[in-house]
């Protein structure tokens, strides 16, 4: 499979990592679109959101809000959710994009994987 994502989660692309586990990764936007600019994916390939089993729909959405809490962003953040090519879906690998423009929030990412 030739998913960028993919190759991210088995470490054979650089990405700068917010959090990880088991089932989610969490990385910054190479091309952002807001000051923060998060991608939350889960580790195992799937294309949209109706693939998606509701666990990781669940684990998607309590790690969007985990990154709120931990950047104190409660109140200042959007989710947006691009499903298939037509709605703008570039990266065939069902993703969240955790967006905010609020200013001075400094994220602390693990170390480039490379």
């Amino acid at each position: 499979m030739n998913c960028v994502f993919c190759q991210i989660v088995k470490g054979e692309k650089p990405a700068r990592i917010y959090c990880e586990n088991d089932k989610i990764i969490v990385f910054a936007d190479i091309l952002p679109r807001a000051s923060i600019h998060l991608l939350i994916c889960p580790r195992q390939h799937f294309t949209t959101l109706l693939e998606l089993p509701d666990d990781l729909v669940v684990e998607m959405m309590e790690t969007a809000r985990k990154i709120a809490r931990d950047l104190r962003l409660e109140s200042n953040f959007r989710l947006v959710l691009n499903n298939g090519a037509a709605a703008g879906q570039i990266i065939e690998h069902i993703h969240f994009h955790f967006m905010s423009n609020e200013e001075g929030v400094k994220i602390r990412y693990k170390e480039d994987k490379i």
